[in-house]
């Protein structure tokens, strides 16, 4: 028995998750991918899955901060993404086997594994700079109202269109306020476009340009719909966009700007910026046809979500103006001009990343003075005031890519010397841990244990891994849970560029369009269902179960907010071949402190599996409630202890996750009665248990003195 199928000290690994779900590791800011694991939580699994269950609570928290090698030990991840159990198993001595369908997850996995001198990647980066820099730079010069040089930090834009009925320009403003302040808000007039500063609180501005009086929270769009100020007729935008035959066009309307002189503040766009832009339009009209553009069309059928596509965008560049678009092909030409593979990879993930804060879906903060960049949800999600972005960076200026350098640079750094956070009278600090991500990439598994120590495949794990019988340690990995994230949908944003750069270096970057069809994934609109999901799941558990040694672990996370996830896991771990032996919960990987939304899954089960061998253990169904109820309630209790209150679709993820780790052992000899219950029946009653625990335990730990309790004491420990 390995210790995780004793216990997991979710006490005080939570707190940690919390910390660092605020804050993720460097390695792991590199390159955005959506829904990436905790790696303070997949250290922790790690370890505890390959000591033993005698090792002592004081023994494993030494070695997860003073390192703890397991050389010769081999872990699977299948479902690798943005490669926190690859990185993490490295760290711990492993070798690793790292495979995802998906080239993106692939490429970040690779550079974030790699090794690199940190002198020839900033000589690198100064080489880059001398090529196109300066030639960037000029096409973001300002001026402060004072007529002194200023560095442009944003550039702000808004949609607008014509009347459907007379024909008036109609600009969307939501609202006509730039930024909040404590004291002041900046505004811009809707007629003559002058940016001025009004006192915090005031609702109603004059204008100092034209006397215009307005207030500045009510703008004339919102809601997908705007209206004419001078026929007060209203249209969808989405009607809008049907009328014109594209997307809505956009106005330059103000500038961020930080001036030596007078400081950081905002302007109204005057003609020399118009002039510039417009400069820069036409240079990327005489240079497009020689630039590492992308071409591709936005794939319509089948996608999950309408947008862009429904707003009018068909191709990818169209998500960008044209003087992103002219600087990120010159940036792209730069990466490519530099001739060490290594180091062009690193530049070049720099390089994607920074495509995520620059492109005309970023939308301006107004109570944090910066963007927010395109992914922060798990979506495409056009605005109607976009924000333009410095593309090399000054300053000043979020997601710039001096600053996607910078995080690829303290990736390395970490990379080099890791850390882990700690917690004392709830303060925070980090640990020097004398570990090394120094990932030696195998050609195949051969390799591993010798010459190097990381085998990264892009491919699909349904139809064959890249190891042999009964070679595998343990699988450790986070699995697609179902239509929760849309992997190659959302990153063929970054896919169309980086293949500008990598598709004569790697055949899965050759294709126009990352891989959907193989996805494995639940979306209606591809034809992908519940039952589609599960077939491609279990196809992967079947060859885990091939690969893993007989007395190996499969852990992974999981949570989900319907019956139908699941069941859906269960029968796929059963046709595989497993059943749960322990199901801990732990921090997802969410933002979150103690006033999270109330709706949100705060946390994940942590299934851990093992080969069924013919297991014909009977049990009562009366009898197992009893298990599940008493394991949920004391679960949950830990929980409370060591992170924050449940709400009730966390309790859900607790009692479901001992309902799997209770009955599944047992099937098909669960009964109830002289009846042998069906998996679904069996998940149905834990669901209905999950149901009443919630509203149970919910109601006990809403008691204001319960509820102050938990927090006093998790306070006092974890602040």
């Amino acid at each position: 028995m390995a210790y995780i199928e004793r216990d997991l000290p979710v006490e005080e690994l939570n707190p940690l998750a919390l910390r660092e779900g605020n804050s993720k590791r460097p390695i792991y800011q590199m390159h955005k991918w959506w829904a990436r694991r905790l790696g303070s939580v997949f250290r922790m699994l790690t370890l505890a899955s390959l000591s033993p269950e005698d090792t002592t609570p004081d023994r494993l928290w030494h070695h997860f901060y003073n390192s703890k090698s397991f050389e010769g030990k081999v872990i699977l991840d299948p479902f690798m993404g943005g490669g926190t159990s690859v990185v993490e198993a490295l760290r711990l001595g492993c070798s690793v086997v790292g495979m995802d369908i998906n080239p993106v997850a692939w490429f970040i996995t690779k550079k974030e594994t790699e090794a690199v001198d940190l002198t020839e990647l900033n000589q690198a980066y100064e080489r880059l700079g001398k090529r196109v820099a300066g030639r960037i730079l000029e096409l973001y010069k300002t001026t402060c109202p004072r007529g002194h040089d200023a560095e442009f930090v944003y550039g702000l834009w808004v949609k607008f269109a014509p009347c459907f009925h007379c024909g008036a320009a109609i600009h969307l403003f939501p609202n006509y306020r730039i930024l909040r302040k404590a004291d002041s808000v900046t505004v811009v007039c809707p007629d003559c476009w002058s940016v001025f500063k009004i006192q915090k609180g005031e609702r109603e501005a004059s204008c100092p340009g034209c006397g215009r009086s307005f207030d500045p929270a009510c703008g004339n769009s919102g809601k997908g719909r705007f209206s004419c100020a001078a026929c007060l007729r209203e249209e969808t935008v989405l009607d809008a966009v049907r009328r014109l035959g594209g997307p809505l066009p956009l106005k330059l309307y103000a500038i961020e700007y930080f001036c030596r002189e007078c400081g950081r503040d905002h302007k109204r766009a005057d003609e020399k910026d118009l002039a510039l832009y417009d400069q820069a339009r036409r240079e990327f009209e005489s240079m497009k046809a020689s630039l590492p553009l992308p071409s591709q069309h936005i794939p319509v059928e089948g996608r999950s979500d309408p947008r862009p596509v429904n707003h009018g965008y068909r191709q990818f560049w169209q998500m960008f103006n044209e003087r992103q678009l002219l600087c990120l092909g010159l940036l792209l030409q730069g990466v490519r001009a530099e001739p060490d593979r290594n180091l062009r990879e690193l530049l070049l993930l720099a390089f994607s990343d920074c495509l995520d804060s620059n492109n005309m879906f970023c939308k301006y903060e107004e109570d944090w003075q910066k963007i927010s960049v395109l992914f922060g949800l798990h979506a495409y999600h056009p605005i109607e005031r976009p924000a333009e972005n410095n593309v090399w960076g000054g300053t000043y200026g979020r997601g710039t890519f001096t600053r996607c350098f910078r995080k690829v640079l303290r990736g390395k750094e970490f990379a080099r010397a890791t850390f882990e956070r700690t917690l004392t009278n709830g303060r925070s600090a980090r640990a020097h841990v004398p570990e090394q991500v120094d990932g030696r990439v195998a050609q195949d598994f051969s390799e591993l244990n010798s010459s190097a120590n990381a085998l990264l495949v892009c491919g699909d794990a349904s139809e064959g891994l890249p190891v042999p019988r009964q070679s595998v340690d343990a699988v450790i990995t986070d699995p697609p849970y179902l239509d929760n994230v849309m992997y190659a949908e959302l990153s063929e944003f970054f896919y169309v560029w980086l293949r500008e750069a990598l598709k004569d270096d790697y055949p899965w970057f050759e294709a126009e369009h990352c891989e959907r069809e193989r996805e494995i994934v639940k979306n209606e609109k591809l034809g992908k269902s519940d039952a589609s999901f599960e077939m491609g799941l279990t196809q992967v558990l079947q060859r885990c179960h091939d690969a893993l040694k007989d007395d190996g672990l499969l852990v992974f996370t999981f949570h989900h907010n319907k019956l139908s996830g699941w069941l859906t896991i269960a029968r796929a771990l059963l046709s595989a071949g497993f059943y749960v032996s322990a199901a801990p919960v732990v921090r997802s990987e969410g933002k979150s402190g103690f006033h999270s939304s109330e709706g949100n899954i705060k946390y994940d089960a942590v299934l851990v599996c093992r080969k069924r061998e013919d297991l014909t253990w009977v049990a009562e169904w009366d009898e197992l409630r009893e298990r599940i109820v008493g394991s949920a309630r004391l679960q949950a209790g830990r929980l409370l202890r060591g992170a924050m209150p449940l709400n009730r679709v966390d309790i859900g993820v607790v009692t479901m996750a001992k309902c799997l780790e209770h009955s599944l052992r047992h099937v098909p000899q669960v009964l109830q009665g002289d009846r042998r219950l069906e998996v679904g029946e069996i998940l149905a009653e834990g669901w209905r248990l999950a149901e009443e625990l919630a509203v149970d335990m919910e109601a006990e730990y809403r008691r204001p003195e319960t509820l102050k309790r938990h927090l006093l004491e998790t306070q006092a420990k974890y602040g």
